[in-house]
């Protein structure tokens, strides 16, 4: 792993030479500084790996079996947990420096009345909030609504010893960072936490994000997750081996099977974590087996699974630095069937047996090398375009003279057509391509909305919610509809995010085109001129609405249809009030949807413009360029000796 660093930084080395060669030739500045650029981007290049997974999972220990520490303390609740970036160390934050940024009170503001909201209560203000804590009846919490009763005793719980820091940041130590994670009345207040760690993963510049469980109530946390889903080099998704995908794993992995295509590389794995609770072969393979099949339903296909066993893969690390505990080294002795008094099994023999080491070798090999190639190969491309333009001026100054001034009358007039041939292009039938695009992709939002609302209702509506067992069915009710609503919204949101990464890709592949347009333009002038391709843009993911443009008065008719339990579940109650339901929401759902498709036809059609006016300047830029230097070595104002010994230079750069 460590050469690959070393890859990076030799590149930028390259980079930063040829730099210093051409930034003396007359029409290469421009070039020299692009390379000092991206010299810099690959020294200080970070690859981002994201780790998701359902609360209990084992994300932690399986991020330990990685670090090959035990660095991450286990989160008692994913109501509470913060999102937890572990970190190269660098001057200003030493292993073991722990930075925690805390929420605003704003935002622990928006939090606590969010969840208020779902037991039916409203107040102004964060106290005033709290106290409406005491209205809630224990004894009447559906199992959806626990989490956010937990939340909220969590901020009672921790308000005053916080009040003070909110909005700020601390830097703590290993120890106060455990507390951070592990205590419910601290862990609420953090919006993510930075731990600098030196390991064999963060030496190599890996940034290794553990995020809150996809279960997590925080809805932030939703916007969050999309954008590490999006930006991070390589995504892992770890579930237990004996649990079933529950609601929120579905949820997640339905919006991984959305955006999956718009990856230029396959960055996703998969990993069933307790490998090692298969009795058999046979059994274990009926596992992946099963955790294949749901990830086809959430339309992920060909998935690389694959099974471990995070604890021995900890444990064999732990072994291999003559770390092992006398309770340690007895579960290692377990897990590798070595009896007492018996020699232990080599560190690099259980590592395999844990399944991790096949899981590392893929990992490293499919993401971090091939990222790292590619960033190489970016690099030699731009020296070998210096090295195109070092010639090609060559051979024009070594040219005879009266070549010299024929050219140099060509030239003029050939920077003047290059310049108008790219001042001329119109776009636009991109620009109807993209709104078409958009309109396309937004019209198939809410088509999948209600293909799936059935099964949104029925999680929502279930028997375990609305028994007749004494409970306020009136209550549970309302908390059913409160459920399906924000199920709702947040599938809707989901589809917006996915549709917003969809336009991005289609937005770049025309800026692609844009360049490639111009370069055939460009070379009918200047045959050598070869332009710097198309940087592909970023776009900031809009925040979408939280919930519908509707109250849930609006739906009482259809919750009247209730009558009891008996006549919902086993006659025709469900089905009335479903179908009642769907009616009603058809036109709250077209108005969000509309609402959201006005949002991004905004962002885009700004966004086109940025890009066609910025990449024009970008190649008019380098037309100019070009011809300074094309003048001056047609004006014999170059040493030909030193051109020739800076070519040789740049050449051996590519060598």
């Amino acid at each position: 792993m460590n050469q690959l660093r070393d890859k990076l930084v030799a590149a930028a080395e390259r980079l930063r030479r040829t730099s210093e060669e051409i930034n003396t030739v007359p029409g290469m500045q421009a070039q020299a500084e692009a390379m000092l650029d991206r010299a810099e981007r690959l020294t200080a290049n970070r690859f981002t790996v994201a780790l998701f997974g359902a609360f209990s999972a084992g994300k932690s220990s399986f991020a330990n079996a990685l670090m090959g520490d035990l660095v991450l303390p286990v989160s008692p609740n994913p109501t509470t947990a913060a999102i937890n970036k572990i970190m190269p160390p660098d001057e200003a934050h030493p292993h073991g420096t722990v930075r925690v940024v805390l929420k605003s009170r704003e935002a622990i503001e928006q939090d606590v009345l969010r969840s208020l909201a779902v037991f039916g209560l409203s107040a102004s203000g964060l106290e005033g909030a709290l106290a409406e804590l005491s209205k809630i009846d224990v004894t009447q919490i559906p199992p959806t609504a626990k989490p956010h009763y937990t939340f909220l005793k969590a901020v009672t719980k921790g308000l005053g010893d916080m009040t003070a820091h909110l909005g700020g940041e601390l830097l703590v130590d290993m120890q106060a960072f455990k507390g951070f994670v592990a205590k419910e009345e601290k862990a609420c207040f953090a919006e993510y936490i930075e731990l600098f760690y030196s390991c064999p993963l963060t030496d190599q510049g890996i940034v290794l994000v553990d995020t809150p469980g996809a279960d997590s109530i925080n809805a932030r946390h939703t916007g969050v997750a999309f954008e590490y889903m999006k930006n991070a080099d390589a995504v892992l998704f770890v579930t237990y081996y004996n649990h079933a995908f529950a609601q929120a794993d579905r949820e997640f992995l339905l919006q991984m099977g959305r955006v999956k295509d718009t990856f230029e590389m396959d960055k996703m794995f998969f990993i069933v974590n307790a490998a090692d609770l298969a009795a058999s072969e046979e059994e274990l393979q009926g596992v992946i087996t099963h955790v294949e099949k749901n990830l086809l339903t959430c339309g992920i296909r060909l998935p690389r699974i694959y099974p471990v066993s995070s604890q021995t893969a900890l444990l064999a690390r732990m072994h291999e630095k003559c770390k092992l505990a006398a309770s340690a080294e007895k579960v290692y002795r377990q897990r590798t069937q070595t009896a007492e008094g018996e020699p232990l099994m080599a560190a690099d023999e259980a590592f395999k047996l844990s399944g991790m080491a096949s899981f590392e070798v893929d990992f490293l090999r499919f993401t971090i090398e091939e990222l790292t190639q590619i960033a190489v190969n970016a690099a030699v491309s731009e020296i070998r375009r210096a090295y195109d333009t070092l010639g090609e001026f060559m051979r024009m100054a070594q040219s005879g003279e009266s070549e010299r001034l024929a050219r140099r009358e060509a030239a003029t007039a050939s920077q003047a057509a290059a310049r108008s041939a790219v001042e001329a292009l119109v776009t636009t039938s991109q620009e109807r391509d993209l709104a078409k695009e958009r309109e396309e992709l937004v019209y198939y939002v809410k088509q999948r909305l209600f293909f799936r609302f059935a099964e949104l209702y029925n999680f929502a509506f279930n028997p375990a919610v609305l028994k007749d067992d004494g409970r306020n069915l009136k209550q549970a009710l309302q908390g059913c509809l409160t459920d399906l609503l924000r199920s709702i919204s947040y599938d809707l949101a989901q589809e917006l995010r996915a549709t917003t990464l969809r336009l991005e890709k289609f937005i770049n592949k025309q800026g692609v085109s844009l360049v490639q347009a111009w370069q055939k333009d460009v070379q009918a002038h200047a045959s050598s001129l070869t332009l710097a391709p198309y940087q592909s843009r970023q776009v900031e993911t809009l925040t979408f609405a939280e919930d519908l443009p509707v109250g849930p008065a609006a739906f009482q008719p259809a919750l009247s249809l209730f009558k009891n339990a008996k006549d919902f579940f086993e006659q025709d109650g469900k089905t009335k009030m479903r179908e009642d339901l769907e009616k009603r929401l058809q036109d709250p759902v077209a108005a969000y949807v509309a609402t959201g498709s006005e949002q991004l036809d905004e962002q885009f059609q700004a966004l086109f413009t940025e890009i066609v006016a910025s990449e024009r300047a970008r190649v008019i830029e380098q037309i100019d360029a070009y011809f300074t230097g094309v003048f001056a070595a047609l004006d014999m104002n170059v040493d030909l000796g030193e051109l020739e010994a800076k070519m040789n230079r740049v050449a051996a750069e590519l060598a």
